[in-house]
């Protein structure tokens, strides 16, 4: 074993890798993997039957960790630090000394000859599940392939915990040589590490190769299509690719994978590429990386979601912490019971659906034009349903990244702002170098176009609905109950409020949170509640003198599937007419064929004063970021100031 530093970690891969294959220990028949998945034993025991297939006679799976593990995981050059060292060589030696038997599939992220990257995954025999959904989600090498080297290795170990524990090191652990394009994955057992573990690599690399100017790109997390619309100005039917950048939860891969309900008679149509990763070329081209589609399941239904449904319920579908009837076998896409979550309720659900199956599909994964790009956000009260940005403003919105936190998440913080660079929780080395590159692809192409797309609500607010005082069991209960993300029964009411224009409209209740106020202090954070139920129940602090705040949580006026098809269609036939937002300098639409404004008037909701207030605070909030990359081009950080 070498102990180069800069290549220990691909050291380690090669030795593990020759080892086992002397031993016989490293199996790479895709039909016995197969065969494996559909004995698994998390999902068996969790769901208490003899059988993975639902009535559809597709795996639904269930792991044990239920998300990725990104406050675990770590980024290194080449080099790790003593630490990470006593990691990877722990890691190796639990499997050069206990020789589990493991399962190893090679597969091809990406077609383009150039934007193509040689994956191998390695994973311990009981967790043949993680290959089987890896081998239907992206490509078989060509036959030119087959007998060369990896680009790149994953190695995963997802029973971890119980021996790191013995050997004093942390449960789960992925370390990843970005360098040497070599990922461990320690004590998660979560398909969507091998999927973004082998992604996170290759963007990598496709970084490297553009800044040293041979080829490469910029890997963007984001789905793609062709729109075929009948253009307003020209009478003539155009394609214009599309982009569709968001983080999970706001719609990106519903929109990825949408018809929008253009008009077949007038020979309208899309063709759908990807529903997550490209890499964006600096001609302005998108080069898609897999060959099926990741979704998420949460609230799936065949009416706004046809496709996505069609092919979540096929027979070739895997899905993934998804509630299946145990004695109908029928997955429930509005059911969240798992086993393995704190709470009992998963908002995680995934499948992987056969693109190829789906209506409106080709055999291309390429965009070989960008004209639009969609920043898909999520927002409740005063961010518009769309607005057209220029280049320094869709520079500055790549940087933003920006939705909100959801209940799934944590409760405590649902409601608040995220955000990620490029809506991208993947990028490896500066994300202000990121942001400088889209800049540049965008200033080399100026035919493409951006707009920023709430796909949340408006005019949403929070109710404060009770207070109490914290010196009772009842009122301590309460607050527990909260903090371990159960779920209120109040979630999902619906109230009534009259608007500024004396209409009424109905809103649902998103999140029911708590607050106390103690002292002079309104209190929400997860540690600070925390405190504060120790101190009342040791006494340091008197429950009489603590007032618990419950608050509503009111989800704007949704902006629905169909609203959001309605203005990309009528984007891409020329048919919006455009004012400028005076406050953001921005352009909002002034009319959408088809579509009711009057339902996005900040007036009706909400008066000027706070209207003022709100926007000021987010515009405070946004250069506050934006002044935080200090590599970033000064014109993006300046745009919205």
């Amino acid at each position: 074993m070498s102990d180069t530093l800069s290549t220990l970690a691909r050291d380690l891969v090669d030795e593990i890798t020759r080892t086992a294959s002397l031993d016989g220990r490293l199996i790479s028949d895709r039909a016995l993997i197969k065969d494996l998945s559909l004995t698994d034993r998390v999902t068996l025991e969790a769901r208490g039957t003899d059988s993975v297939l639902t009535d559809h006679d597709s795996p639904a799976f269930i792991s044990r960790i239920t998300s990725r593990s990104a406050p675990f995981t770590e980024v290194f050059f080449g080099a790790p630090d003593d630490r990470q060292q006593r990691i990877l060589r722990a890691a190796a030696g639990y499997l050069l000394e206990q020789k589990p038997e493991l399962l190893a599939m090679d597969k091809l992220l990406g077609l383009h000859e150039e934007h193509r990257h040689h994956c191998r995954t390695i994973v311990t025999k009981p967790y043949a599940r993680l290959l089987a959904m890896w081998d239907k989600l992206i490509f078989d090498l060509g036959p030119d392939m087959v007998d060369d080297p990896p680009d790149q290795v994953q190695i995963m170990i997802p029973e971890w915990q119980e021996y790191a524990r013995k050997q004093g090191l942390p449960p789960i652990s992925i370390l990843v040589d970005a360098v040497n394009r070599v990922t461990f994955v320690l004590g998660s057992d979560y398909f969507g590490e091998v999927k973004k573990g082998h992604l996170r690599m290759a963007m990598y690399v496709e970084k490297v190769k553009f800044k040293n100017g041979n080829s490469g790109g910029l890997g963007v997390h984001a789905g793609g299509k062709v729109i075929r619309a009948l253009d307003a100005a020209t009478g003539r039917l155009e394609d214009r690719g599309a982009l569709f950048f968001g983080l999970s939860g706001t719609g990106k891969t519903t929109l990825s994978v949408h018809h929008l309900w253009l008009d077949p008679k007038q020979g309208e149509t899309v063709v759908i590429r990807q529903d997550d990763f490209f890499v964006l070329s600096p001609g302005g081209m998108a080069y898609g990386t897999e060959d099926n589609a990741y979704i998420k399941t949460e609230g799936l239904e065949a009416d706004g979601q046809p496709l996505l449904y069609a092919g979540a319920t096929g027979p070739h579908a895997i899905l993934e912490n998804v509630y299946v009837d145990p004695r109908k076998r029928e997955p429930d896409f509005f059911r969240y019971d798992h086993p393995h979550v704190p709470g009992g309720q998963c908002y995680n659900g995934r499948g992987i659906v056969v693109r190829r199956e789906l209506d409106y599909t080709d055999d291309r994964i390429d965009l070989d034009r960008v004209d639009y790009i969609f920043f898909i956000t999520r927002r409740e009260t005063i961010v518009p349903p769309v607005a057209r940005l220029n280049t320094e403003q869709a520079a500055a919105f790549f940087m933003l990244g920006e939705s909100i936190l959801t209940s799934a998440a944590d409760p405590t913080k649902a409601g608040l702002s995220v955000r990620s660079v490029g809506t991208n929780p993947f990028i490896v080395g500066s994300e202000g170098e990121e942001g400088d590159i889209f800049y540049d692809i965008l200033r080399a192409n100026p035919h493409i176009q951006c707009f920023l797309l709430n796909t949340g609500g408006f005019g949403g607010r929070d109710i404060d609905r009770s207070f109490e005082r914290l010196d009772s069991p009842e009122s301590l209960d309460k607050l527990r109950r909260f903090l371990k993300g159960e779920r209120h029964e109040d979630i999902g009411k619906l109230v009534e409020l009259t608007l500024r224009d004396g209409t009424t409209a109905q809103f649902k209740v998103s999140l029911v949170r708590y607050e106390v106020f103690h002292g002079y202090k309104r209190v929400r954070s997860r540690n600070n509640l925390k405190a504060v139920i120790e101190g009342v129940e040791t006494g340091r602090i008197p429950g009489s003198k603590v007032e618990l705040v419950e608050i509503e949580a009111l989800a704007g006026q949704k902006i629905t599937i169909p609203d959001s098809a309605a203005i990309i269609r009528e984007i891409a036939r020329g048919r919006v007419e455009w004012k400028q937002d005076v406050f953001w300098g921005y352009e909002v639409p002034a009319s959408i064929p088809g579509l009711d404004l009057g339902r996005f008037d900040p007036t009706r909701y909400y008066d000027p004063a706070e209207i003022q207030l709100m926007n000021e605070a987010l515009k405070a909030e946004r250069i506050t970021w934006l002044e935080s990359f200090k590599d970033l081009d000064i014109a993006i950080k300046d745009v919205l100031k």
